[in-house]
């Protein structure tokens, strides 16, 4: 579930919105944390924001409200605070925003940007999102591609921001996605950030590598009961589908990511 703020009135109630898709230059993300500046020049950050009510919109264009409860960091990456984002469902009553990740964790931040239709990041400071970590967009800054960041030989990490959102829903041309929740991946990449963990693993097998606009290739379908081979190469008839596709080829292909996983699934993600 994204989130996009919609106007930012004055501070003294609390109440932060945006008036259009761009945030007021008061409020913003800055790595997982909210950033307002008063009107007097006060800096608050997301610990000083608890009990805030931010006015949003949903990924439908549907007017929200969500509650800052608590603000805390993550327990494996320290950096990266979490967030536990409530929602008015009705007037007063404010249920969790976020499902539980594969930890139980239901909570998630806010991240810097926008996506454009065409399923590319915006880099644009000026906007943002509020995310939960059991969705592709926190995932993937836990997983090490923050698009903010730069990569070890100082590579910017937003194409593999990109293609990990493609990775982990298992959207092979980058629009629809053939996963369901819960289903293991094992990912990794060129830069060392992540690194392969099922080598040697007779139950896993390589799937694909992954660019920003979908699969480079894919060696076989993460559920075959969602989506087959053949139904993946009659729908995408451009998309190399098979043992022709190696870790070799995806990359000569221009794949940033790669990742190994069940041919016959038998538990989530």
């Amino acid at each position: 579930m994204n989130l996009v703020p919609r106007f930012v009135p004055g501070v003294a109630a609390l109440i932060l919105s945006a008036a259009t898709a761009h945030a007021d230059p008061r409020l913003r993300a800055e790595g997982s944390s909210f950033v307002l500046t008063t009107d007097g020049g006060r800096v608050l950050r997301s610990a000083d924001l608890v009990g805030a009510i931010l006015d949003v919109t949903d990924e439908y264009g549907q007017p929200a409200r969500i509650r800052i409860d608590a603000v805390q960091p993550h327990p494996e990456m320290p950096a990266v605070l979490l967030h536990d984002f409530r929602v008015e469902v009705s007037p007063g009553d404010w249920q969790p925003m976020c499902d539980a990740d594969r930890a139980g964790v239901r909570m998630g931040l806010p991240v810097a940007g926008a996506w454009d239709p065409g399923g590319r990041f915006i880099a644009d400071p000026a906007q943002f999102f509020v995310t939960c970590t059991s969705g592709s967009n926190a995932k993937c800054i836990l997983f090490g591609y923050d698009p903010w960041k730069t990569g070890p030989h100082g590579e910017s990490l937003v194409p593999y921001y990109e293609a990990c959102q493609n990775m982990v829903r298992a959207a092979y041309a980058g629009t629809t996605p053939f996963t369901t929740n819960g289903t293991t991946i094992d990912l990794y990449d060129d830069l060392g950030i992540q690194t392969p963990a099922s080598l040697g693993d007779p139950d896993f097998a390589f799937e694909a590598g992954w660019t920003a606009e979908g699969a480079a290739c894919v060696q076989h379908p993460r559920h075959p009961e969602v989506i087959s081979a053949e139904a993946l190469s009659v729908a995408y008839p451009s998309l190399v589908v098979g043992d022709a596709c190696t870790e070799e080829a995806a990359r000569a292909a221009g794949a940033h990511l790669f990742n190994r996983s069940r041919p016959v699934p038998t538990d989530g993600f």
